[in-house]
């Protein structure tokens, strides 16, 4: 019943949607029919008998009047009871056209009849059921029913309530129409809302992380529409949403990898495009303005990023470094302050698994969490290659970057079973590109006080438990 709810709330614009739709159809429905009127007549049909003094002869014929009462709600729309009426009327009325206005009708068991007719005008309605009426009894009466005696009708048929003009329109219903409109409408938008759900096969939020994937998420950072202009925010001085969203992750992180002494973490990506080079740098950024020592590994040399988005120079670094072509020292670059340092990836070189792989990688590792309090390492994407894979036996957590509407589910279950088939090193996830919302405060009300979120509760007790 939760996940219902949840997904009738996510789709409420499916629910709204449908609501003005078909309450809009109701009303149009409504206004685009032509009102038709109503007026009936009632007549009380009798049957004499011999004497018709004796309970059972008047019990006898009541009967028998209810018997032909049957017949002559056929006979109302025959041509022997219309004709008279359109003779007398003329064009436009046709005998096809009364017919389909007329209809006759009594209760069970007993003797009232009532002839009903509909039209567009209320006052031609009531003329015509009263002279439908009167065409009726006469062919009853004179034509069709045998006489009692001479003179004398064997059936009687009396009006006891001549056709009135209506004041308002039988149809259509627009009260009616408009109600049904909009119950459907929901209907059809509460189907929708649960399809996109059950169709939905991309991630939304924290919880499809945290329920689905059992993954700690540490970070939300919103969708900065200004993301290519200015990827680095946290370092500009301001207080905008995403900068806070990156210093609530510098905040979060400290419960992964606590007990060590220097914390390496391996930033990566189900795939390409979500945002996990922007997240590296932000966070790096963020934890040197604490004060710690902290440094930026572009471990991406299949498509390096990071030099561009921190504005340095890359063409010499950690591929260089690799291979013995020149020292840390040379190649390290400092930004911002004296607490950030950066190793761009230098050129991209033949053969990237190999040197993220070897054991000059693992010195370099070593050499760097001596010298800085966090090591950040930007990664290629996991389902892409190897690298990341490789990398997450020598580092003490890593940081899965998941980007809202556009991270199929199944990619992140892939993604992460990648990690499990290499060992279990602790790890968490950053949701990147959530929707803003309207007026969010949530981080320049919460700030770094907020505990640990969702998911990430579980992580801690985890570890206490180990």
């Amino acid at each position: 019943m939760t996940d219902i709810f949840r997904a009738l709330l996510a789709g409420w614009y499916l629910l709204l949607i449908g609501l003005v739709v078909g309450g809009g159809a109701g009303v149009a429905i409504s206004a685009s029919a032509t009102p038709t009127y109503v007026s009936s007549t009632k007549l009380f049909v009798a049957v004499r008998g011999q004497a018709d003094t004796t309970a059972m002869e008047i019990a006898s014929g009541s009967n028998a009047a209810q018997q032909k009462i049957k017949t002559y709600t056929s006979l109302v729309t025959t041509p022997r009871v219309l004709d008279p009426v359109v003779r007398d009327v003329g064009s436009p009325l046709t005998l096809e056209s009364l017919a389909a206005e007329v209809s006759a009708s009594s209760p069970t068991a007993s003797t009232i009849m009532s002839v009903t007719v509909s039209d567009v005008d209320p006052r031609r309605a009531a003329e015509l059921a009263d002279a439908v009426t009167e065409s009726l009894r006469s062919v009853v009466t004179t034509e069709l029913e045998p006489e009692f005696a001479p003179g004398v009708p064997s059936v009687t048929m009396e009006v006891v309530e001549p056709a009135a003009v209506s004041s308002s329109p039988a149809t259509p219903h627009t009260t009616a129409n408009v109600a049904l409109g909009l119950a459907l409408g929901l209907a059809v938008g509460a189907l929708g809302a649960l399809l996109r759900t059950v169709l939905d096969t991309k991630v939304r939020g924290q919880d499809d992380l945290a329920d689905e994937h059992d993954l700690a998420v540490v970070g939300d950072i919103p969708f900065d529409p200004e993301v290519r202009r200015r990827p680095v925010v946290v370092g500009d001085g301001g207080g905008s949403i995403n900068a806070e969203a990156f210093r609530m992750l510098r905040t979060n992180i400290r419960f992964l990898a606590s007990g060590a002494s220097a914390r390496t973490f391996a930033v990566t990506s189900a795939g390409p495009g979500e945002g996990k080079t922007t997240t590296t740098a932000n966070l790096a950024v963020a934890l040197a303005e604490t004060g710690l020592r902290v440094v930026i590994v572009d471990a991406d040399m299949r498509r390096p990023n990071l030099a561009k988005v921190l504005g340095i120079e890359g063409a010499v670094g950690l591929s260089d470094l690799l291979i013995g072509r020149v020292e840390l020292d040379d190649v390290l670059q400092p930004w911002g302050s004296d607490a950030l340092g950066v190793l761009p990836a230098g050129d991209v070189p033949p053969n990237p698994s190999e040197l993220l792989g070897s054991v000059a990688m693992k010195a370099l590792l070593d050499d760097l969490g001596s010298r800085y309090a966090v090591v950040l390492i930007d990664t290629p994407p996991l389902l892409s290659v190897t690298d990341a894979v490789l990398l997450s036996e020598m580092v003490t957590s890593m940081l899965l970057v998941v980007a809202s509407g556009r991270t199929q589910r199944t990619h992140v279950k892939k993604a992460l079973e990648r990690l499990d088939a290499v060992g279990e090193t602790p790890r968490a996830a950053v949701l990147s590109m959530s929707p803003r919302r309207r007026s969010d405060t949530r981080y320049q009300y919460y700030g770094e006080a907020s505990g640990a979120p969702r998911g990430l509760r579980r992580l801690i007790r985890s570890k206490g438990r180990s």
